[in-house]
């Protein structure tokens, strides 16, 4: 059912840090704008999942409406006016 979550997220990011540690994490694209973040459990940020793209979303309002990132680029390449 879910394209992406933290069960199967779309990339990872590995952050290192000045004394030579690291830390891996899962990231996820909001389908909507393609903002990623990383996946934080617990967080208690509310993100959004859209149930015409049947994807996830960052939960931002711009991204409340479903017009879909290769949509938004498709008419501003025959616009040449910006959505977002």
């Amino acid at each position: 059912m879910y394209e992406a979550s933290a069960r199967s997220p779309m990339g990872g990011v590995l952050l290192f840090a000045p004394d030579g540690n690291h830390i891996e994490r899962d990231t996820v694209q909001c389908c909507h704008c393609g903002m990623h973040w990383m996946i934080e459990p617990g967080s208690g940020r509310k993100r959004g999942f859209c149930m015409k793209c049947m994807q996830v979303t960052c939960g931002e309002e711009n991204c409340m409406e479903c017009i879909p990132t290769e949509l938004k680029l498709d008419i501003h390449e025959k616009t040449g006016r910006w959505l977002f």
